[in-house]
């Protein structure tokens, strides 16, 4: 009887742990048999059968399986050269496990699922979605206070009892224990269960990823990535001046702030968790580009995505947090507001798709103008562009030393240039530096 998809052959009992394997497989699979006492080839050898053989057996089977499994198990011929019977079936809930790593049985081998898989079909067999599903090891005291009293700030609640808020907020699973949204939200360190979980920002010098100006990789709660994240942006984007009357100053951002943050909550709320890869922004000086591990509902285009579509929210319970933090409007709008706050504006937004990643990016259709003209900057301001023409950026030290100021005077100075739209900040305290853009 040689090994299919369906039959395994074990030649002795020592090989009992790759019998345990065996049943994971066949029971995430479509089920199958698994013989003892037949070698890979087929040829019967038969094991001895002693008191409590069968049982151990299946103790063992349970004991190393997750959801446990009790398969069909009997044994045919004589004491001394039996052939032990396990017969397995289609598992209701998958996937199963052995040994701590889930299986699948894939032609005559039994084959470890990537987590990404192994989280599908979990959604698919208990109808879950993946931040339903509850999150091993997850504590009531591994909870964040900082990151709940934000969302009660958000909110506008009062004082709430926290084993209440979680219930509210639906982020208790039946049996009462805590799911993947609550610790992806409140826990004090999500990274310890999910260390995926992130967004890495970075500022690039030109328009390819090669030269880094600046970067940083944000942890910790979903809602505080958000809010560093556009701090990121801020830091690394031009804040110009227009002057709209005679006293009016109008801080007008290079992206549109309000497109940037719905792009940004989207590429949070809707990434695939179960996906290797973080949430990415990256900054360019002709783009800025949002990057979400994971792909569209089968049933939805990118240009459906421009016209009234419906919610398909990946995470629903993360959404519906971030819903009542104030920070989605309704559900199914994300894209349509992108596409609105840059309407009338130098920034055009994409919608783009491919290898496994959605991303939202947005391209400046001009090189923008200085808003300021350079002639109504000072001796010192216009010495100072000169220098970073020449040598790519400037710091507050170089600045000092380039015009015998104090380090307050000189920030002031630099700070105005940024304002202005001349420079742009990149980097933080001790790598902070102050940069030109180039015309192509």
């Amino acid at each position: 009887m040689s090994e299919t998809q369906s039959i395994e052959n074990k030649q002795s009992l020592n090989e009992w742990k790759q019998v345990v394997k065996s049943v994971a497989a066949f029971a995430t699979s479509t089920g199958g048999l698994v013989y003892i006492g037949i070698d890979p080839h087929g040829k019967r050898h038969g094991v001895e059968i002693g008191k409590g053989t069968l049982e151990d057996l299946a103790n063992k089977i349970k004991i190393n399986t997750e959801p446990p499994q009790f398969p069909s198990i009997k044994y045919e011929g004589k004491e001394k050269s039996a052939v032990i019977t396990i017969k397995v079936e289609e598992s209701p809930i998958k996937h199963v496990w052995a040994f701590g790593s889930p299986f699948k049985r894939v032609g005559r081998t039994n084959q470890r699922l990537s987590r990404e898989e192994a989280h599908r079909l979990m959604e698919m067999s208990t109808g879950r979605s993946w931040d339903a599903l509850p999150c091993s090891g997850f504590e009531l005291d591994h909870i964040s206070d900082v990151y709940v009293g934000d969302f009660i700030l958000r909110t506008g609640l009062g004082k709430t009892v926290l084993e209440d808020l979680l219930k509210n907020l639906a982020l208790l699973t039946n049996q009462n224990t805590l799911c993947n949204a609550a610790a992806l939200l409140f826990a004090f360190n999500p990274q310890r269960f999910f260390p995926e979980a992130q967004v890495k920002c970075a500022r690039f010098a030109g328009k390819t990823s090669i030269e880094f100006i600046d970067e940083q990789t944000l942890d910790g709660g979903l809602i505080s990535q958000l809010e560093r994240a556009l701090a990121f942006i801020k830091r690394n984007t031009r804040q110009a001046i227009r002057i709209s009357g005679k006293a009016e100053r109008d801080v007008v951002p290079e992206y549109p702030e309000e497109a940037i943050r719905e792009a940004i909550v989207n590429a949070i709320c809707h990434r695939d968790y179960a996906a290797t890869g973080t949430v990415q922004i990256r900054i360019y000086d002709d783009r800025l580009e949002v990057w979400n591990p994971g792909m569209l509902p089968p049933d939805l285009s990118i240009e459906d995505l421009k016209s009234e579509h419906p919610s398909r929210p990946k995470n629903p319970k993360i959404a519906h947090v971030f819903h009542r933090a104030r920070l989605i409007e309704n559900w199914g709008t994300g894209t349509l507001r992108i596409i609105r706050e840059c309407e009338g504006t130098e920034v055009k937004p994409e919608f783009v798709a491919e290898m496994g990643v959605f991303k939202v990016r947005f391209v400046k259709k001009v090189e923008p103008e200085p808003v300021i003209d350079e002639l109504e900057l000072s001796p010192r301001q216009k010495k100072a562009l000169e220098f970073v023409r020449e040598h790519g950026q400037i710091t507050n030290r170089e600045y000092q030393e380039l015009f015998g100021l104090k380090r307050r005077q000189a920030l002031r100075d630099l700070k105005e240039l940024v304002e202005l739209g001349m420079l742009y900040q990149a980097g933080v305290r001790k790598t902070t530096r102050y940069i030109i853009r180039k015309k192509e």
